[in-house]
């Protein structure tokens, strides 16, 4: 709706930018216009940065439906574990709200370490896409005893906290992973 408005105002925009350019022409008045001729110019082409669709669909060489998506949260508590906030390669987590705050530039997915998925494997998941608004990059990085068995049937999604962690949207029964 934002953007059929910005369209719109940008059809009017060009009419009027029309119309003044023809009466601009004429010398006496050109100095009195060449203000608004320049911000109406302006604004003919600012359209341009809000006429791009966010794609929120998927495509990859896999795809595994029925997915269940867990949320796990780092442990900066564990004393029994110090990489309780590190990935498999002892890398930081990087969550999922993280990346929604512009703070991270993937988020941290653990899967069953059976799989032998290759560590940074980027995958794609619509719903959670579709959910936030905007195409989220997800990224293979840890894996848990959890884990164990549950195949492709299975993904944790790395949160903030604990509380981040009841999130409904994130823990889901019915997702769709697709391996890009």
């Amino acid at each position: 709706m934002l953007i059929r408005r910005f369209k719109r105002v940008h059809d009017v925009a060009n009419h009027i930018f029309d119309r003044i350019a023809i009466v601009a022409t004429s010398r006496e008045m050109h100095g009195k216009f060449s203000i608004l001729f320049i911000v109406l110019g302006m604004l003919c082409i600012s359209h341009q940065l809000f006429d791009n669709e966010i794609n929120l669909e998927c495509e990859g060489k896999r795809i595994y439906e029925n997915v269940t998506l867990t949320a796990y949260y780092p442990d900066f508590d564990d004393e029994d574990h110090e990489s309780g906030y590190h990935d498999k390669e002892g890398n930081a987590l990087k969550t999922l709200q993280d990346f929604v705050d512009d703070r991270n530039q993937y988020v941290t997915v653990a899967m069953d370490p059976n799989l032998n998925i290759p560590y940074g494997s980027a995958i794609c998941i619509p719903e959670l896409n579709k959910h936030f608004g905007h195409r989220i990059r997800f990224r293979v990085c840890d894996s848990s005893s959890d884990l164990l068995g549950t195949g492709y049937g299975r993904a944790d999604i790395c949160v903030r906290s604990e509380v981040d962690s009841y999130d409904i949207n994130v823990n889901r029964r019915a997702a769709t992973l697709f391996f890009e």
